[in-house]
């Protein structure tokens, strides 16, 4: 992550390079509306002084006339340099925010424990959003700002040098004081930012929870965090605000003065019949238009601290590394996997650690059941057999290979696992089912949502596969959810299968006729069900007994289960007193 460590600018420039063309059309558009306002005070003073003058009234006229078609040309192009700079900003923009994302997807999950989705949209959004003036106009204004402070100055030195001078001092003095205090406010808005985060963490958090909140009678504690959190993003928005405004005041102080000064310089010229009365409208509406570009670099200036507190953010966030790194291996050997862990420690935190010392052999087809309390450490091993973390040391072979060593794409397409939730997407029942695999067929699909039960669902929808869902779950039952995430996983014909709960859900009923399919699917892949139920685990071929994150038994179920001094033994017999009482 070399290219986004903090300080370095030179990642901005991947995303304003592919937009270059219409930056320079923003530019050349910019440069011709300031050519029509520096030539627009040289009419009215023509037209002033052919007035006064009483010159013919067709000159008058077509000098109104050309003034006229100037005005609206110049509407025109700020419409387009408008429509330009909007198009400019959200292409660069969505590129970025593209990029945040496949980033933070690929992070591992020690990172995602500790953000709320909330919190990751504002980075991905909120900060990016704030950038949006500095990809489409920063550069385009700045320069156009100093072309035309440059054309005022020059014309002014042309009509009259003393004025001319004093219009310079103030454009120095202004754009010095800017430059000076130009980062004033981004350490502010950063402050800034960081507030909104978390009151967009606060929100998700608690509408993902509206269940637990409305019934434990906890709507005036979120009230209460939820006022905390504004009151902290307004207060820290106030202090950003009023920091970046600085060099705005200053500009206008400087402004005032500058204005003053010219304002009596050209009374007397005019007085003493050393300019005509045009022409001190001409001093006037250049030192009016002189704050224009000035005012625009101060507002740019403003901009551009949180342009800058959103780069930092995001530069922070880019520069992240994933824990999880790659290996090179892309192939496993054919058919079912065998599984090894070898001295495996793990950790989700160096104060607690939750795997000690695991070993174990799974051959290839052998299934394996694990059970354990609460806490044990069974999803743990899971997690770790799919890389969503590293282990502390140790070694885990899958068919043979260290899993350290294979791309994620090349474990991922052989392992497949089941958990307790399912994440439905917005997209039709298809799309759902094989995860916008377009490679399988409807014929795939339905055979086997029918082996697992799940057919008579799918026909039940009034478009059948073409049926549009939800994103969020809500349109499935509890039991139904748990058969839709066992059809995801067995669409890919995986060698390996891990089943976290895969019946925890489920009626009796269901449970039963669900075995049965997963039985039948099992036959040609190596199998781990973690579980609480032991019915579940009446077809597996070992048993490993995990307590507080050690193995506390690992054998054949039938030997372990005939064993009756054995902690297997011992949860079969209060699994059936359980079902006796």
């Amino acid at each position: 992550m070399a290219q986004y460590k903090k300080g370095s600018m030179s990642w901005v420039l991947r995303y304003l390079i592919p937009v270059k063309g219409s930056m320079l059309i923003l530019l050349v558009l910019l440069l011709t509306t300031t050519l029509f306002q520096l030539i627009s005070p040289q009419i009215v003073q023509r037209f002033i002084d052919a007035a006064f003058a009483k010159g013919p009234m067709s000159s008058l006229i077509g000098l109104a006339g050309v003034y006229l078609v100037i005005a609206v040309c110049n509407q025109l192009i700020t419409v387009a340099l408008s429509y330009l700079g909007n198009d400019v900003a959200w292409r660069a923009t969505n590129q970025l925010r593209a990029d945040l994302l496949k980033h933070c997807l690929r992070l591992d999950m020690r990172f995602h424990n500790l953000k709320t989705p909330g919190e990751m949209i504002e980075r991905i959004d909120g900060d990016v959003t704030n950038m949006s003036n500095f990809f489409a106009m920063f550069l385009v204004q700045i320069v156009g700002s100093f072309v035309l402070l440059a054309g005022i100055l020059a014309i002014m030195f042309v009509h009259n040098s003393s004025i001319a001078i004093v219009m310079t001092l103030f454009t120095c003095v202004s754009i010095g004081v800017m430059i000076g205090i130009r980062d004033l406010g981004v350490t502010a808005s950063q402050a800034e930012r960081q507030a909104s985060a978390s009151l967009y963490g606060l929100i998700e958090e608690r509408i993902a929870g509206i269940e637990d909140v409305q019934t434990g009678g906890s709507v005036p504690y979120v009230m209460n965090r939820f006022h905390r959190a504004m009151r902290a993003v307004f207060q820290r928005g106030r202090k950003a605000w009023m920091l970046r405004v600085v060099p705005w005041n200053a500009t206008v102080i400087l402004y005032t003065m500058a204005v003053t000064v010219v304002l009596l310089l050209g009374v007397h010229l005019y007085l003493t019949g050393q300019a005509t009365l045009g022409t001190l409208f001409l001093f006037f509406q250049y030192t009016q238009m002189l704050n224009d570009p000035i005012e625009q670099l101060g507002n740019q200036m403003q901009e551009f601290q949180k342009a800058k507190s959103g780069m930092r953010r995001c530069r922070e966030l880019l520069g992240l590394g994933s824990e999880i790194q790659e290996g090179t291996a892309e192939t496993l050997p054919d058919g079912a996997l065998s599984v090894e862990f070898e001295e495996v420690n793990f950790s989700y935190n160096q104060e607690e650690r939750v795997l000690h010392d695991i070993n174990f052999t799974l051959n290839p087809g052998e299934r394996l059941g694990i059970v354990g309390r609460t806490g044990s450490g069974k999803s743990s091993i899971s997690r770790l057999l799919l890389r969503l973390y590293n282990m502390d040391n140790g070694v885990i072979r899958v068919g043979g290979v260290d899993i350290r060593q294979l791309k994620l794409a090349a474990l991922y397409r052989r392992v497949g696992m089941v958990t307790q939730d399912v994440q439905l997407f917005d997209g039709t029942l298809r799309d759902n089912l094989t995860l916008f695999d377009s490679s399988l067929t409807d014929e795939q699909i339905l055979e086997t949502t029918a082996q697992l039960g799940l057919r008579p669902w799918v026909d039940a929808q009034p478009q059948g596969l073409q049926t549009h869902l939800s994103a969020g779950g809500t349109s499935l039952s509890a039991g139904e959810a748990q058969l839709f995430a066992l059809t995801r996983v067995f669409l890919t014909r995986p060698s390996l299968v891990i089943l976290d709960e895969p019946s925890s859900r489920l009626d009796p009923a269901t449970e039963a006729a669900l075995q049965t399919a997963v039985d039948h699917l099992l036959e040609h892949c190596t199998g781990i069900v973690i579980a609480h139920r032991l019915s579940t685990l009446e077809k597996v071929d070992k048993i490993m007994v995990l307590g507080r994150g050690r193995i506390l038994e690992f054998g054949g179920r039938e030997a372990l289960a005939e064993d009756q001094s054995s902690h297997f033994a011992e949860l079969l017999r209060t699994d059936r007193q359980e079902e006796l009482a």
